[in-house]
């Protein structure tokens, strides 16, 4: 979370002739004594700070990062919408699930399955393509290749930590060896699990 940066009122003394030595409003730009009193002023300056606890106004933001986390996030709501139909379906049938013949109890009284079963539909198709907008955008913008080098990256960094590690338990040859193997075995079926 983010949070607001104090800074210094931008106001200039009357007395003075300089500016203002007291820290602005959170979110504000003046002191209370230069405005920051005002409902209208304390309104916005408490959108500022809320803004800013939500990560929006961060400036540092990679907007890289935040396509990559929004493909994550659609494609696990539509998978999430898809297991929930899939369930449905399973346990009561398709046909009779989209005929209204179920009624499905709530804390707030009942609905027809059909009218559930069509809006979860609708819902998972849309974040379907809403999701693959993002991936276009993603590959469009480079971000598999850069995905990639990261993978490589973080591959490399993982091979010195491993070798720095057996350099400093002192292994004999055959323990190295056979811890070798082990980790490149388990490698492979790492990434055999992985492909299906």
């Amino acid at each position: 979370m983010t949070k607001a940066i104090a800074v210094q009122c931008k106001a200039i003394s009357k007395q003075t002739g300089q500016r203002c030595k007291r820290k602005a409003l959170p979110g504000g730009e003046v002191c209370r004594y230069h405005g920051g009193a005002a409902g209208q002023v304390k309104a916005k300056a408490a959108i500022r700070v809320e803004v800013m606890n939500w990560g929006l106004g961060d400036s540092h933001v990679d907007p890289g990062e935040v396509l990559l986390r929004l493909v994550t996030q659609s494609a696990a709501r539509a998978q999430r919408y898809a297991s929930e139909l899939e369930a449905l379906i399973d346990e009561e049938g398709l046909a009779a699930a989209m005929v209204d013949e179920l009624e499905i109890p709530t804390n707030h009284g009942g609905y027809k399955a059909g009218e559930y079963i069509r809006g979860l539909a609708q819902l998972e198709a849309q974040e379907r393509d809403r999701c693959a907008g993002f991936a276009m955008k993603a590959v469009a913008a480079g971000l598999a290749k850069r995905t990639v080098r990261v993978a490589e990256r973080q591959g490399q960094l993982m091979v010195q930590m491993v070798q720095a590690a057996l350099r400093e338990v002192d292994l004999s040859p055959e323990q190295a060896s056979a811890f070798k193997a082990a980790l490149a075995r388990q490698a492979r079926e790492l990434t055999a699990s992985h492909e299906v």
